[in-house]
């Protein structure tokens, strides 16, 4: 009996080793820097004196932020390559931000992301393929704001149409 409760202590002692074992830490977690604080003496005082106003035609600073003079938004048919692959993209444009994403008729995507011009008459920005592709593109618009023609790494054609207009004659700007 005494040799089976002994064991029987070993036993327990050793699964509370391991498990004292298991609960220690792997990894020294780094010492953070002590927060220094920093004193500013200030050896001045504020102008209190009255700002000298305007003169009457001189313009009040606005800080009004820019008009967008395009919404590129919603559904588009864009045509790329030299064979002219006609595809649906639906835009989002976010203030001078637009993106938008196509698929391909291969199987893949294109993902556009570019910013439109402060006079809303181009974008400019990169295309990225889940190919593993990628570019720049550019596409001017017309003064009607319905289609556009451009190009993908300058010299591959891309035009694109909202929906009821038809295809540019030419594709490359």
């Amino acid at each position: 009996m005494k040799s089976s409760s002994f064991r029987l202590i070993i036993a327990v002692l050793a699964i509370l080793t391991v498990a004292a074992a298991c609960s220690l830490p792997f990894t020294i977690a780094p010492v953070e820097p002590e927060e220094k604080i920093v004193y500013v003496e200030i050896t001045s005082t504020p102008d209190t004196s009255t700002p000298t106003p305007l003169a009457a035609n001189e313009p009040t600073p606005s800080m009004a932020t820019p008009s967008i003079p395009v919404n590129m938004d919603g559904p588009w048919t864009i045509w790329q390559g030299t064979g002219a692959q006609q595809l649906e993209i639906d835009f989002l444009q976010q203030g001078f931000a637009l993106v938008g994403n196509t698929a391909t008729n291969n199987g893949e995507s294109m993902l556009f992301k570019g910013t439109i011009n402060q006079d809303g008459r181009s974008v400019a920005g990169t295309w990225e393929s889940t190919s593993g592709t990628y570019g720049s593109f550019y596409m001017s618009l017309d003064a009607s704001l319905t289609f556009f023609t451009g190009n993908l790494g300058g010299g591959v054609p891309l035009c694109g149409v909202r929906t009821g207009v038809t295809k540019p004659s030419t594709c490359l700007y």
